[in-house]
């Protein structure tokens, strides 16, 4: 193999481009001002293309987060738009989601109130078999009356601690 610009510096121009969030013109020109080395934008790409491709796994790579089974559900409301007896109406999706498995319980409503939110917990309970020890959910379910950010102190709704411990 015939020796090129770049032997021995395959870590500098890794951590680079990393660091340069893939701009190989940008390694190209530190290589001059800190190397000397002059070398074509289409050099240095050829060169960096293994690891771009890295990168951009890299930045499409999720971590998930890991729950034992029955611990965690996370509780979601969102909406769109849908043709229902030949006119557009906004239907709001409830969706439960296990932590663990990553199952779905998904209820539909024209509405998006506290009764339907309870009506989508409660169908998720009996789609799945049981209670889960945690739940997560925004803040659109109306949960909570109060909630101190300082003191970390919350208020829960009447209906929903009712609820809780139907």
């Amino acid at each position: 193999m015939r020796p090129t610009a770049f032997d021995g510096s395959d870590d500098w121009l890794r951590e680079r481009l990393f660091r340069h969030g893939g701009n190989a013109d940008v390694v190209r020109q530190e290589l001059e001002s800190e190397h000397g080395i002059v070398i074509g934008l289409r050099s240095v790409e050829l060169r960096l293309q293994h690891w771009r491709r890295e990168l951009r796994a890299q930045k499409r790579a999720t971590v998930r987060f890991e729950t034992a089974p029955g611990h965690e559900m996370q509780i979601d409301f969102g909406d769109t738009r849908a043709w229902i007896g030949g006119e557009r109406v906004r239907v709001h999706l409830f969706v439960a989601t296990l932590g663990y498995s990553r199952r779905l319980h998904i209820r539909l409503s024209l509405r998006e109130r506290q009764a339907d939110w309870f009506e989508g917990v409660e169908g998720a309970f009996l789609r799945f078999g049981g209670v889960q020890q945690k739940y997560c959910s925004t803040t659109r379910a109306k949960a909570l009356v109060e909630h101190d950010v300082a003191t970390r102190e919350v208020q829960i709704n009447v209906r929903l601690h009712a609820f809780a411990r139907y």
